[in-house]
C-alpha cells in the first residue's frame, strides 16, 4: 500500500473535503458520498473508521437492493434518513480523527494531553470546577469541552449537574457555555444544544445572553441538519415563546452582521482617519501647547479650544463623528487597537479568551499593583467592568498593558480613562434606565466581539474554520426565518444590508418581504435601487414603475426610470421621463445635465447644448461641463465655439489627452495644421507615448474628419507623421 504523508491536510482543505461529503449525502448520493469517506479512510490509514463505514454501507446497499427487486418496505424513507444522518455523524467523526492525524497541529497534541489528564485526574478536575478554581484544572476541563468532537454522556451530566444545583458561579458558567459554543461551532452535537439550552433557561444574567448567542450561529451552522433531530428542532421552534426573544435574536443577528463591517472599519481607521490626525498634528500640538505640559498641572476640564481646532479641518471633524457613531451602533472600532495587544501570557490560556471582565480576578489586581497618589484602583476596576464600550477581551489587553508602561504614561492615561470611564457609565446607566434591551445588547455586543476576537487573533486559530467568514444569511435559512423571523426583523436585517450597500443580500432580503404581501413602496424602491446599483436596469425599471404607481416620491421616481431606460439603450424614453423630470423641478441641473447626455446620444447636439449651456449658466463653477460643450460644438461645425471652450479647460487645469486630440481636429480642420500636431503630440504623451492606444482612439473620430473635409489619403499620413516622430 502506498504511504501517505498523514499530517500534510491543513484545516481548509479538511473541511473542503468535508464540505463536499456533506452536500453529496444531503442531496442522497450516497454512493459517491461513501467513496469519497473511503478515500480518505485509505489515505490517512483511519482504520478504525472503516468497520463503521462497511456496516453504513451494507445497510445503503440493502435499501437499494429492496427498492428494486420489487420488495416494498414501508419503513424504507425513516431508514433512509437514519442512514443519512449516521452517514453526516461518520463525516464529522472523519473530520476530528483527521485533524487529530495532522502532527503540526498544537489543539490536536493539546487534546490529547488533556484526554491524558483526565484518565488520571478526572475527580480532581471535576472537584476544582465545582469549587470555582480558575486554575489548571479548570483549562483542563475548557479544552476538555471544546476541543470535544461529541460531548461525553459523563461529561454532560456533569455539566448537567453544574446547572441545576447551581454549584458554580456566574463566571465559570460562562467560560463553559462558551466551551460548548466553540465546540458545537467545529463539529454538530445535539447534546451541546441541549446543555445550551439548559444555560440559557437558567436565566443567570450574561450567561444565558452567551447561551443563547451559541444557539442562534449554532441553529445558523447547521439549519440543514435539524430535520434529523426532531426534539431539537421542536425547541428551536418553541423558543420564540419566551419573553423578549424577538428583541434579542433581533440584537444578536445584528451584531453578527456588524462583524462583516470590522474590517472596513479598521481599514477606515487606518486609510482615512488616522492620517488626517497625523496630518494635523502639529497644529494640534501648537494650540493646546503640548509643550509647556512639563512646567504645568494637567487640568482636568476638556479643553475649550479643541473646537476650534478641529474647526479647522471639518473632514476630520466628519469622520471622527462618523466614528463615534459607528461605536454607538455596535461597529468594532477597537479591533485594530487592541489587535495588537493580545501577545500577553494571559491569552496563551484558551479559556482567557473569554473570561468575563470581574474585579475580583487576581490578574487585575495584579496588574494594578502600583503607587499612585490619589488613584483608587477599585473604583476603577469597577467602572471598567460596567463599561459597555469595551468587550471584555480588550479590557483585560487594557489592564495588562497599563501594567508594563511606564509611570508618566501610565498616570496619564489613568487620569485620563478614569473621566472618560465616568461620563461613558452614565450614559449607560441611563440607557438601562430607559430600555431594558439596550443592557442586553451591550452584553451580546461585547460577548460576540469576544468571539470575533478569538476566531480572528487566537495564535492557532488556522487550527479551526473561521465562522466569522461566512457570509451569515440568516434570511436564507428555512428553519430560522420562519420560525424566529418576524416581518419586522427582514425589514431590519434589509436595511442593514441596504444601509451598508451589500445591495445582493439586501435584494434578497427586500424580495422576501415583497413576496410575503409587504409592498410598501419603501420596500418596492429599495428592491428597484439594489437592482440598479447591481446594474440589472431592467428589473430596476420594474420595480420603478411600481413605485410610479404610488404617486409620491414622483421626481426621485422619474429621475431613476429616465436612467434606466438610458442604461438600457432606450434613449426616446429616457427623453421622455427626463422631460417629466424637469418639468417637475425646472432648476434641477442633474435632469439638464442628462437631458443633454441623452440628447448627446441621440446626436441631436442642438437640444444637447441647450440644456449644457443651462448648466454652465446656473453652475459656471462646474468646470466638467466645458467637455461636452465643446464636443457638441465641434460635432455642429461651430469650431470657433468648440475650441474656445478647450482652451477654457487649458485655462482651468481641467484638460487631458482626450481634450488634445480633439482640439487637434478643430485645428486641423480649421487649417490650423502646425497647432493640430502639437496638440497630437500632447495627446500622446497623455497616452503614456502608447502609440497603439493612441490610434486606436484617433481613428474612433476618422469618420467626423473626413465629414469635415479632411482627405482620408491626408489622415493616413498624418497617423504615419507621428509615428515616425514618434
Amino acid at each position: 500500500m502506498i504511504k501517505y504523508e498523514i499530517n500534510a491536510m491543513g484545516i481548509i482543505e479538511i473541511n473542503k473535503e468535508i464540505i463536499k461529503i456533506i452536500k453529496l449525502i444531503k442531496i442522497n448520493k450516497l454512493f459517491e458520498a461513501f467513496n469519497l469517506i473511503d478515500l480518505l479512510i485509505e489515505k490517512y490509514n483511519l482504520s478504525l473508521l472503516k468497520e463503521q463505514k462497511n456496516k453504513l454501507f451494507d445497510i445503503y446497499k440493502n435499501i437499494l437492493k429492496y427498492s428494486f427487486t420489487g420488495i416494498k418496505d414501508p419503513e424504507r424513507d425513516k431508514i433512509f434518513n437514519n442512514l443519512k444522518k449516521s452517514t453526516i455523524q461518520l463525516t464529522d467523526s472523519l473530520k476530528s480523527n483527521l485533524i487529530l492525524k495532522n502532527k503540526n497541529f498544537v489543539t490536536s497534541n493539546l487534546k490529547n494531553e488533556v484526554d491524558f489528564e483526565f484518565k488520571t485526574n478526572k475527580a480532581i478536575i471535576e472537584n476544582a470546577i465545582i469549587n470555582n478554581e480558575k486554575d489548571k484544572n479548570f483549562a483542563y476541563f475548557f479544552n476538555k469541552i471544546w476541543l470535544s468532537e461529541k460531548i461525553l454522556e459523563s461529561d454532560f451530566l456533569f455539566i448537567d449537574s453544574l446547572i441545576s444545583e447551581k454549584k458554580i458561579d456566574w463566571v465559570s458558567q460562562s467560560v463553559i457555555v462558551s466551551a460548548i459554543s466553540i465546540s458545537l461551532f467545529n463539529c454538530f452535537d445535539d447534546k451541546k444544544f441541549e446543555l445550551l439550552f439548559k444555560f440559557y433557561k437558567t436565566k443567570q444574567e450574561k450567561v444565558w445572553h452567551r447561551a443563547l448567542v451559541g444557539i442562534v450561529i449554532g441553529v445558523y451552522l447547521f439549519s440543514d441538519r435539524l430535520d434529523f433531530y426532531p426534539e431539537l428542532n421542536n425547541k428551536i421552534k418553541k423558543i420564540i415563546k419566551d419573553d423578549d426573544f424577538k428583541k434579542n435574536i433581533t440584537l444578536i443577528i445584528a451584531q453578527i452582521l456588524s462583524t462583516k463591517e470590522t474590517e472596513k472599519i479598521t481599514r477606515k481607521l487606518h486609510n482615512e482617519i488616522m492620517p488626517e490626525v497625523a496630518k494635523f498634528k502639529p497644529k494640534i500640538e501648537d494650540k493646546l501647547k503640548l509643550d509647556d505640559i512639563i512646567h504645568d498641572s494637567l487640568s482636568e476640564d476638556k479643553n475649550p479650544d479643541w473646537e476650534t481646532v478641529f474647526g479647522d479641518s471639518p473632514e476630520l471633524l466628519k469622520k471622527l463623528e462618523e466614528f463615534s457613531k459607528l461605536q454607538t451602533e455596535g461597529g468594532d472600532v477597537f479591533m485594530s487597537a487592541f489587535a495588537m495587544l493580545k501577545h500577553f501570557d494571559f491569552f496563551k490560556e484558551t479559556y482567557n479568551w473569554f473570561l468575563p471582565f470581574y474585579k475580583e480576578n487576581n490578574t487585575i489586581e495584579d496588574a494594578m499593583k502600583f503607587e499612585k497618589e490619589g488613584f483608587n484602583s477599585t473604583l476603577f476596576t469597577e467602572g471598567l467592568e460596567k463599561s459597555a464600550f469595551l468587550c471584555n477581551s480588550d479590557k483585560y489587553s487594557f489592564v495588562l498593558n497599563i501594567k508594563f508602561m511606564p509611570e508618566a504614561q501610565k498616570s496619564m492615561i489613568l487620569d485620563m480613562f478614569s473621566a472618560e470611564l465616568e461620563s461613558m457609565n452614565e450614559l449607560v446607566k441611563d440607557d438601562e434606565l430607559l430600555n431594558k434591551s439596550m443592557k442586553n445588547k451591550y452584553i451580546f455586543t461585547q460577548y460576540i466581539q469576544d468571539l470575533y476576537r478569538f476566531f480572528k487573533l487566537y495564535s492557532y486559530k488556522n487550527e479551526f474554520i473561521d465562522i466569522f467568514n461566512d457570509d451569515f444569511d440568516f434570511y436564507s435559512k428555512d428553519v430560522i426565518s420562519s420560525s424566529w423571523f418576524s416581518i419586522d426583523l427582514f425589514k431590519q436585517i434589509g436595511e442593514f444590508y441596504f444601509d451598508k450597500e451589500y445591495f445582493v443580500d439586501a435584494l434578497n432580503v427586500y424580495k422576501i418581504v415583497f413576496e410575503k404581501g409587504i409592498k410598501d413602496q419603501d420596500i418596492i424602491e429599495k428592491i428597484a435601487f439594489s437592482y440598479q446599483k447591481l446594474k440589472d436596469y431592467e428589473n430596476a425599471l420594474e420595480f420603478y414603475k411600481k413605485s410610479e404607481l404610488f404617486e409620491t416620491h414622483l421626481e426621485w421616481t422619474t429621475k431613476k426610470i429616465a436612467l434606466c431606460y438610458r442604461e438600457l439603450g432606450n434613449n426616446q424614453m429616457a427623453i421622455e421621463y427626463y422631460l417629466k423630470a424637469e418639468k417637475n423641478e425646472p432648476d434641477n441641473l442633474y435632469v439638464q445635465a442628462h437631458l443633454g447626455h441623452t440628447y448627446l446620444r441621440l446626436k441631436d447636439y442642438e437640444k444637447a447644448l441647450k440644456h449644457y449651456f443651462k448648466v454652465e449658466y446656473f453652475a459656471p463653477s462646474n468646470m466638467l461641463i466645458l467637455r461636452p460643450i465643446a464636443w457638441c460644438s465641434f460635432m455642429q461645425g461651430k469650431f470657433d465655439n468648440s475650441l474656445k471652450y478647450y482652451k477654457k479647460l487649458i485655462d482651468k487645469n481641467e484638460i487631458n489627452h482626450f481634450d488634445y486630440m480633439d482640439m487637434g481636429h478643430v485645428e486641423w480642420i480649421t487649417n490650423n495644421v502646425e497647432a493640430a500636431v502639437e496638440y497630437y503630440r500632447k495627446s500622446l504623451r497623455g497616452f503614456n507615448n502608447n502609440f497603439e492606444l493612441f490610434i486606436k482612439e484617433f481613428s474612433e473620430d476618422k469618420e467626423n474628419l473626413i465629414k469635415f473635409g479632411i482627405d482620408a489619403f491626408e489622415i493616413d499620413l498624418l497617423i504615419d507623421f507621428l509615428a515616425i516622430d514618434y
